[in-house]
């Protein structure tokens, strides 16, 4: 694997022991995510060389639990970048959407979708009445 058109940033070895670049000043922690997610579903991000037998092509529900195992076992990706249970876009939690963690799914909400059918009606079995909408 290897990346085409270089900028300046910190070097990184790749399984091939060829040098790639991450261009972290660029792009915001769920721009990164989003990136990932769409890599383990087979989209190969731009600058990118890989063969075609070695890229990834899971689908939306396996590339979400292989960033959630990563998120859990590493921290990175950030664990506030969520999939909306709704619409299975991903949102940065810290800044948009919610999460109603109790009952049955669904759980995460993008911000879009908080104003659904959806999270109205799991919303009114909200124990914290500050919350209700």
């Amino acid at each position: 694997m290897t990346r085409v058109n270089q900028p300046p940033q910190k070097p990184h070895q790749s399984n091939e022991g060829k040098f790639f670049m991450l261009d972290t000043e660029k792009s915001t922690e769920l721009e990164r995510t989003q990136e990932l997610f769409d890599f383990l579903q087979g989209a190969v991000p731009e600058g990118y060389k890989i063969k075609k037998s070695h890229v990834p092509k899971l689908t939306a529900e396996q590339a979400s639990t292989a960033v959630w195992y990563l998120q859990n076992l590493y921290w990175q990706p950030p664990d506030h970048i969520e999939r909306c249970d709704v619409c299975g876009d991903l949102f940065n939690s810290h800044s948009e959407g919610d999460c109603l963690d109790y009952g049955s799914g669904p759980y995460h909400f993008c911000g879009s979708c908080c104003d659904g059918q959806e999270y109205a009606k799991k919303n009114k079995r909200n124990q914290d009445k500050s919350r209700r909408s």
